[in-house]
């Protein structure tokens, strides 16, 4: 991909007009440092490079466009233009995240009332290995199940980039890296074709609330799970234990590989538990 200008000189605090004070001013000061290092001229390798869409055919369904110099994170379309969608590239170079969202991914970022971009790449790394591994074992990933595992958590002082971590005792994955910061300044928006209805809006065209940084983001916690989820909550745990041996039962490791590595090594902590399971008989 073309050079892009370094991060550390794109660190300029953007003031913000009266009105923007209005709709932002909650957001921390950090954020509004953040401009984006992408320019239009960096589009079209980037769109050669990354599969953006769940399949071909769905690619030409979206329009990228670059950040504007005085654009930052949290900006919102402005009234009666075209709703578009923040994204990092990271989220599909490294993580695998397709458009459209999935199911899982919209529910969790819904409930939590949370912007797909005001959540950082910890937190998607966590909804992407979830939702991996419960595909490969073939039970529908669960919002339900996932958020009894995992709250949302705000860094001091709160109001900036988002994660999740999990509750004490329900640890299924490490973080996809301890601390990430690339990604801040690697987004550009995504738009709908024309005459298209992009699935960020529902049929009135008014946009979701995981669409734009919002100030109610809020943990949603999932108090007990039925008999089924906890099942499958107890399988999930019980192939992280001993995390510090299983080293391969990480987020990084698991997002980086191919499907045949990830479910091949999967299998084989399965046959591994099932082997255990003999044994203490």
């Amino acid at each position: 991909m073309a050079k892009k200008k370094s991060c550390q000189n794109v660190r300029n605090p953007r003031v913000l007009s009266p009105a923007e004070r209005e709709l932002y001013g909650w957001v921390d000061a950090e954020v509004f440092t953040q401009s984006s290092v992408l320019a239009s001229e960096h589009l079209p390798e980037l769109r050669r490079e990354m599969r953006l869409a769940q399949d071909l055919a769905s690619e030409r369904d979206y329009v990228l466009a670059a950040a504007g110099p005085s654009d930052r994170l949290p900006f919102r379309a402005l009234e009666d233009r075209t709703h578009f969608l923040w994204v990092y590239v990271e989220l599909f170079t490294r993580l695998g995240v397709h458009l459209p969202f999935s199911d899982f991914q919209r529910e969790v970022l819904m409930r939590c009332q949370v912007a797909a971009s005001q959540l950082n790449l910890n937190g998607w790394g966590f909804l992407r290995t979830f939702e991996r591994v419960c595909l490969h074992f073939g039970f529908r990933p669960s919002w339900h199940i996932f958020l009894y595992t995992y709250q949302l958590h705000a860094p001091p002082p709160g109001n900036g980039f988002l994660s999740f971590r999990a509750y004490q005792g329900r640890r299924l994955f490490d973080a996809f890296e301890e601390s990430i910061q690339e990604f801040k300044w690697h987004y550009f928006k995504v738009l709908p074709l024309p005459g298209t209805r992009p699935f960020w809006v529902d049929n009135e065209g008014k946009s979701y609330r995981w669409v734009y940084w919002n100030s109610e983001a809020r943990e949603c916690r999932v108090m007990a799970l039925d008999p089924l989820e906890t099942l499958a909550f107890d399988f999930l745990q019980s192939l992280s234990v001993g995390l510090g041996k299983r080293s391969n039962f990480r987020c990084r490791w698991i997002l980086d590989h191919s499907d045949a590595e990830v479910g091949a090594f999967l299998d084989s902590l399965l046959a591994d538990m099932e082997k255990q399971s003999r044994f203490d008989r």
